[in-house]
């Protein structure tokens, strides 16, 4: 997704080259891949000669907002203030800089409440 979502459109070729080298998967896994998720109505699909072009069908942020919450929902009983803790608490990656970023979105959000 993050190449279709990169070059606004891709085929399965050149998503495929765009893979990391040395752990690209076959062409007809990533075709299946792309297939799946055009039938599932997140990429939008075309075709252009013998290939189809792909597009995605919703904008990244939107896609990934409805995931996120759908997983907060499965492991956390729909709790984000738990998904956060658990982050926060477990990823040693927080620098002091990410956290003064949280804490001014915990203050903007308190003040829209």
């Amino acid at each position: 997704m993050a190449v279709v979502w990169e070059k606004g459109e891709a085929t399965v070729q050149e998503v495929k080259n765009s893979l990391e080298p040395g752990r690209s998967p076959a062409y007809t896994t990533v075709m299946t891949v792309m297939s799946r998720l055009a039938e599932k109505g997140i990429l939008e699909r075309h075709k252009e000669g013998r290939a189809y072009v792909y597009s995605p069908a919703t904008a990244q942020e939107k896609l990934a907002g409805s995931m996120l919450r759908a997983l907060i929902g499965r492991l956390y009983g729909g709790s984000s203030a738990h998904a956060i803790a658990h982050l926060i608490e477990s990823d040693e990656g927080v620098d002091d800089a990410e956290l003064a970023r949280l804490e001014k979105l915990i203050r903007q959000k308190r003040r829209r409440s």
